[in-house]
């Protein structure tokens, strides 16, 4: 299962941390785990791009099932545009576990 957490601090998304394995296929053919990964290499590169926010990126490139995006150091993190696509990914990550609970779950911690 691909378990996903969200940070959130003072009311802005500040980073997400994706672990493990959605099981939903053999490898290279799991369409859940194309799903996850797709939205989030979208979030890096739409913050990178669209924000111009810097991103902190941890990936496991050679196990897998690793992913931290952390922009709690950044400046634009509380900028609209940073928030609206950090939003955006959580919503989707949200409907895919709602979608696929037996594969994908999400929970988003308020500290």
């Amino acid at each position: 299962m691909i378990q996903v957490t969200f940070i959130r601090h003072e009311g802005s998304l500040e980073s997400v941390e994706l672990t493990g394995h959605a099981g939903a296929g053999e490898y290279g053919f799991d369409i859940v785990c194309a799903a996850v990964s797709t939205l989030a290499i979208n979030l890096v590169n739409s913050l990178e791009v669209l924000a111009n926010c810097t991103v902190d990126l941890d990936i496991d490139e050679i196990d897998g099932g690793y992913m931290k995006i952390d922009i709690s150091q950044v400046a634009q993190k509380t900028e609209e545009k940073a928030q609206v696509l950090f939003e955006s990914f959580l919503l989707g990550i949200t409907n895919l576990a709602d979608n696929s609970a037996e594969f994908v779950s999400a929970k988003v911690i308020t500290n």
